[in-house]
């Protein structure tokens, strides 16, 4: 089967995979580029911008690898990595609701982490209730 034919079969659980997948390598390029101010207390976001790296480069390997529920995989990666951006800004929170600011950090910043990486997995778990390809032939 040629790479035409292999995207031409894909359903729409795929393509929403698919879009879930950029988005979460768009959303690791902006992590990694601004956690250092964006985070409290000078933490780091390297891991969670490594997490949604592989979590889009699993979806590229199920492009290849039809699976059933294949999209079940890159989302327990999102769904590790949006735990980690809300461990990491816990005290931007904490900050904002008792109107005490000494952890340093963009609340704002860390409130589109959350949600940017809740957006990824929701959107995820919504692909795994659709067809990942149009004639139903998966591996498993």
């Amino acid at each position: 089967m040629n790479v035409k034919e292999l995207i031409k079969n894909k359903g729409i659980g795929y393509w929403i995979c698919a879009g879930a997948g950029v988005l979460a390598l768009v959303m690791a390029i902006v992590v990694l580029a601004t956690y250092s101010t964006a985070l409290p207390n000078q933490q780091s976001g390297v891991a969670v911008g490594v997490m949604l790296i592989v979590g889009f480069v699993l979806q590229v390997a199920l492009t290849f690898l039809p699976l059933r529920f294949g999209a079940i995989i890159p989302l327990i990666v999102y769904t590790i990595a949006f735990g980690m951006v809300l461990n990491l800004i816990a005290p931007a929170i904490a900050d904002q609701v008792n109107n005490v600011h000494y952890q340093g950090g963009s609340f704002g910043t860390c409130i589109f982490y959350a949600v940017a990486t809740l957006v990824i997995a929701v959107s995820t778990v919504v692909a795994c209730f659709f067809a990942q390809t149009k004639d139903g032939k998966t591996l498993i």
